[in-house]
């Protein structure tokens, strides 16, 4: 070998366990923004539903096929954020899980494939909600387009967390 000359050698990585951030809120609180946040300062990939969803089958989908089309994503999203885990990167799970159930399977899905799940509650006044979700209607390309009809008759469907949920608080 050459004097001087560099010498490849490895050094092996302390292995960390990956996380998986999964975002938990309504319409409008903020969870992309701080999605964005939080991917670029954990170093991990960000997975937002209603991009791949406003990517795929545009901003208003049919309503009449929403169910299925989200279910697609979903399932097509999991595939490759589970294999990041795998493979040790964290994930940024931008979805929302609005019930119990869907934070319990998430949970139990991070720890099958080696990581830690850390749930985080975004909320913001309802007001400011809407406005967000009227400005997004205007402005953006990237959003599902919300109706205030449709904002009043989803949120049945949103189950805030329980006392026994450990979770990060942010309000944005």
């Amino acid at each position: 070998m050459l004097a001087g000359a560099c010498r490849l050698c490895c050094v092996a990585a302390v292995p960390t366990t990956p996380t998986a951030h999964l975002l938990h809120g309504f319409l409008g609180v903020g969870k992309t923004t701080f999605a964005r946040e939080l991917a670029q300062r954990e170093r991990a990939v960000r997975f937002t539903h209603d991009e791949w969803m406003v990517r795929l089958y545009g901003q208003d989908p049919p309503a009449a096929l929403f169910p299925e089309l989200a279910a697609r994503v979903t399932a097509t999203m999991e595939e490759t954020w589970t294999r990041c885990l795998i493979v040790g990167t964290s994930v940024v799970l931008d979805y929302g899980f609005w019930s119990r159930a869907e934070r319990a399977a998430a949970a139990a899905r991070v720890a099958e494939c080696g990581g830690k799940a850390i749930l985080y509650r975004l909320s913001c006044p309802d007001e400011v909600a809407r406005a967000r979700l009227a400005r997004r209607a205007r402005c953006e390309t990237d959003g599902l387009s919300i109706s205030p009809t449709t904002y009043d008759t989803l949120y049945v469907r949103f189950e805030p967390l329980g006392d026994d949920e450990p979770h990060v608080e942010v309000s944005i």
